[in-house]
């Protein structure tokens, strides 16, 4: 075994097997030799190196008090100690907790113990399982299933600083527009063009709505860059409806590309799709039929894709674009591509898609990023640095109790990882939900990042209008909640952009010193500054508080604690302000304590 390790300001570079990454990070300049070894010391954590077969096994000690957080997306709590996950994108449809392989892979992760902290990103986008002392109790193993790879081990005296490191490494988030962090609308599908406009007529008599989506049914026989005429028969002039109403359109694409020798897209796109091994264009199974796929390794190929992004974007005045089904997901056995798919890797040279799978919606994303620029993405699928290029939001879930209260470690996870812009579906989007359940999602999420009402169409419909009027004006509370601390959340957007720092935090973020905070999966920071415990059961009652060490104020009774304490609240909102907060609220007034 081949072992280059390297080192500047912290960071750690390890390349075995002379890797050469597909994805490519910065590597800071001064970097300067350390050690040729199989065993590296790192501020007195051995991390062990050796092959097997066809793999590279990574192990180091496991401490009984450990705590192994972030992981990119996963249905896990926040703390993995004890638990074994897989990187590979998958569509993980109805996903319940302790699913493992879900939309993104992002193999990065941060060892607290005690003082000691350290944080360890694997640059490979094939397949990697990572155990927390599941095989052995005292271990963490970490099998990388590929004969080379690069490593990077990330000193830091907190996660703030492993976190700014890692994204010193794999990049800064894009600058979001304002409009997309606000109300969201969205189905599978709204159809026809005068439905469209009548659902937000009837959704802005009650709410204000930032943004509608548009999911498949757009299409002509699904064909991405083509509109269903029967249905869309004056795209233009809906979208021209849309903006007066001060709204913004996002339209679905996916990456599946239907083959038909009339269709301009196919015909054009020829050269630009994935092959097998043979030398054949690969073909499978999507919405559209038989379908070819676009080879987005390739730096000509996402010049092309850019190409017809920019082009239907500024066709239609759509303003964001919705990435679906980009795991890759198809319609077969493995639910993604063939084991004898191979890709262009800028023209050099020829990988398996086995390789570089995790990595397509990175690369996809990538070049819809070229061409929308200024725009926004919101993708099902990423990699490690998808933050670069797109929003994510957690996929197809179900409409239950259960799930809704997951989805704040799922948010949490990725925030840790590098990912700012972040939300779900609220009210699940499969599966019928009644209104309470509508009303608690919307409570949950009012302050992600990333706020859309979607639901599949096979189930019930959740639009506010067809409510009742009790349920109506839960749900209008708590978007008018959200848009009177948008200010803030626009600061903490920017702040993101500029910086890295997630807007939204598990407690232990910034109280990392405290124990208890590790073990809190049903509360949230907002910045810094505001506390946010959430009403999580079918009914409000009285739930539990944790507030960390520190002065604080509960916002409805103007009560004030000192922590550590545990508190009992009723509110419908409870939220927390944190000693030494001056918040502008959107109304003009300050929240100052």
């Amino acid at each position: 075994m081949q072992i280059k390790c390297k080192q500047s300001n912290g960071i750690h570079y390890i390349n075995i097997n002379y890797y050469n990454p597909v994805v490519k990070f910065n590597l800071p300049k001064d970097y300067t030799e350390d050690i040729h070894s199989n065993t590296i010391d790192i501020t007195g954590e051995k991390f062990s190196f050796y092959e097997s077969e066809d793999k590279i096994i990574l192990s180091k000690d496991l401490d009984i008090k450990e705590h192994i957080l972030g992981l990119g997306e996963n249905a896990f709590k926040l703390d993995k100690r004890r638990s074994r996950l897989t990187m590979w994108n998958t569509d993980a449809h109805d996903y319940t907790p302790n699913t493992d392989k879900m939309y993104i892979s992002i193999p990065f992760f941060i060892s607290v113990k005690e003082k000691n902290k350290l944080g360890v990103f694997i640059n490979y986008p094939g397949k990697i399982d990572f155990d927390f002392g599941i095989k052995e109790y005292d271990k963490t193993i970490i099998e990388i299933f590929n004969k080379s790879a690069e490593i990077f081990i990330i000193e830091g005296q907190s996660l703030k600083e492993i976190l700014n490191k890692f994204l010193s490494v794999t990049g800064k988030p894009f600058k979001i527009p304002e409009w997309a962090l606000g109300h969201s609308i969205s189905r599978y599908s709204y159809f026809p063009q005068k439905t469209v406009i009548n659902v937000l007529k009837e959704y802005k008599k009650y709410s204000r709505v930032d943004t509608i989506y548009l999911d498949i049914d757009y299409m002509d026989k699904y064909k991405i860059f083509q509109w269903n005429r029967s249905y869309f028969q004056n795209p233009k002039k809906m979208i021209k409806e849309i903006h007066k109403m001060k709204t913004k359109i996002v339209t679905i694409v996916d990456p599946a590309i239907r083959i038909e020798q009339e269709y301009e897209t196919f015909i054009n796109g020829i050269g630009h799709y994935c092959e097998r091994e043979s030398g054949e264009i690969y073909t499978s199974k999507m919405w559209a039929g038989n379908c070819v796929f676009p080879d987005f390794f390739n730096e000509k190929t996402r010049n092309w894709w850019s190409s017809k992004i920019k082009k239907w974007v500024s066709d239609y005045s759509i303003d964001g674009i919705w990435l679906d089904m980009n795991e890759p997901t198809v319609f077969n056995l493995s639910k993604t591509f063939d084991s004898d798919v191979i890709h262009k890797i800028n023209n050099n040279y020829y990988l398996k898609h086995e390789k570089v799978h995790n990595a397509y919606a990175y690369f996809e994303a990538m070049a819809t990023y070229k061409g929308i620029k200024n725009g926004f993405i919101l993708s099902r699928s990423g990699y490690a640095g998808i933050q670069k290029y797109a929003a994510i939001w957690s996929g197809d879930s179900v409409s239950s109790w259960e799930d809704m209260r997951l989805q704040i470690p799922i948010m949490l996870n990725l925030s840790l990882s590098g990912v700012p812009y972040v939300g779900c579906d609220l009210g699940g989007f499969n599966g019928r939900n009644e209104p309470d359940l509508l009303v608690a999602y919307y409570r949950m999420a009012v302050f992600f990042p990333i706020f859309r009402n979607h639901k599949n169409k096979l189930e019930n419909d959740q639009e506010i209008y067809i409510l009742k009027d009790k349920d109506r004006e839960s749900i209008k509370k708590a978007i008018e909640l959200r848009y009177l601390f948008m200010s803030y959340i626009k600061d903490l957007a920017l702040l993101s952009h500029k910086k890295g720092s997630p807007i939204i935090r598990p407690l232990f973020y910034e109280f990392e010193d405290d124990e208890n905070t590790y073990q809190i999966n049903d509360e949230y920071m907002l910045g810094s500054h505001l506390l946010y415990a959430p009403q999580l059961e079918n009914k409000i009652e009285e739930r539990e508080v944790y507030l960390p060490g520190g002065k604080w104020l509960d916002l409805n009774n103007k009560k004030e604690f000192l922590g550590p304490c545990y508190i009992k609240s009723n509110d419908e909102f409870p939220i927390f302000i944190r000693k030494g907060t001056n918040i502008e609220l959107t109304n003009g007034k300050k929240i100052v304590y």
